[in-house]
C-alpha cells in the first residue's frame, strides 16, 4: 500500500507539476555595475604613494620599543583538547606557570 502511494507521488510530481523558477537569481545589469566599481576601486590602489620619509624623522627614531621577549621553553599542552589528567573534564584545577617579567 506505502509502495503504491509513493509511486502516485512521484508520478505526479513528474508529469503533472510544472517546473518552478529558480528562486535565486541574478541581473545582469546589478552585477554589471557592480564589477565596474570593483574594477574601479582596484585601478584607484595602484595609483597610492607611500612616502618613507616618516622613518627617517627623529622623532620616530627616538620611539621606544618596550616589546617583552619569552624566554625559550614550553607552554601549554601538546593537545589541548585532552582530558586534563586526575580528574573529570573540568573538575581538576590546573596550575600555569607564566615566565617572569622584567621590570
Amino acid at each position: 500500500m506505502g509502495v503504491l502511494l509513493l509511486a502516485a507521488i512521484y508520478v505526479y510530481m513528474t508529469y503533472f507539476t510544472t517546473p518552478t523558477s529558480p528562486t535565486l537569481t541574478s541581473s545582469d545589469s546589478g552585477s554589471i555595475a557592480a564589477s565596474q566599481n570593483l574594477l574601479v576601486t582596484l585601478q584607484n590602489l595602484h595609483t597610492i604613494k607611500l612616502d618613507n620619509s616618516i622613518f627617517s624623522d627623529p622623532s620616530f627614531q627616538s620611539l621606544t620599543d618596550f616589546g617583552v621577549t619569552l624566554p625559550q621553553g614550553t607552554y601549554g599542552r601538546r593537545n589541548p583538547f585532552e582530558p586534563l589528567a586526575g580528574g573529570a573534564a573540568g573538575g581538576g584545577s590546573v596550575q600555569v606557570q607564566l615566565p617572569a617579567t622584567k621590570k
